[in-house]
């Protein structure tokens, strides 16, 4: 076996690309947004792509997906942030391009999952 290949795959593993999308955001916790509708001091921030949001829309969040961050990030409102994603890659990516442009995310939500029974696993 060539060298070679072992060293690539721990050079692929260990890109920031791979971090950035599979590796757990920390420090933000899992919530319904259910109980966050009526808190108008937390913005939800909805990151699904227009094609995927338009056919199950959230009342009341603000819908930027994570395509859009790097050139519109300057809309989202400065108040602390629930992202609502339809995977944990979204939502890796999107707290992490939040992050790092100075906003607060305290917490998430994944529309694929039933939040009632995520809520009772943890």
């Amino acid at each position: 076996m060539s060298i070679g290949i072992p060293i690539a795959l721990l050079t692929f593993a260990g890109s920031n690309g791979f971090y950035k999308r599979y590796v757990t955001a920390k420090g933000v916790k899992h919530d319904c947004v259910d109980n966050l509708k009526e808190n108008a001091d937390i913005l939800l921030l909805d990151v699904r792509a227009y094609n995927i949001s338009y056919k199950d829309p959230v009342d009341g969040a603000f819908e930027l997906p994570v395509a859009y961050f790097l050139r519109s990030y300057e809309e989202i409102p400065d108040r602390p942030i629930h992202v609502i994603a339809s995977d944990e890659m979204e939502k890796n990516m999107a707290v992490r391009l939040l992050r790092k442009k100075g906003k607060i995310v305290v917490s998430y939500s994944l529309t694929e999952e039933d939040c009632g029974e995520r809520m009772l696993a943890h």
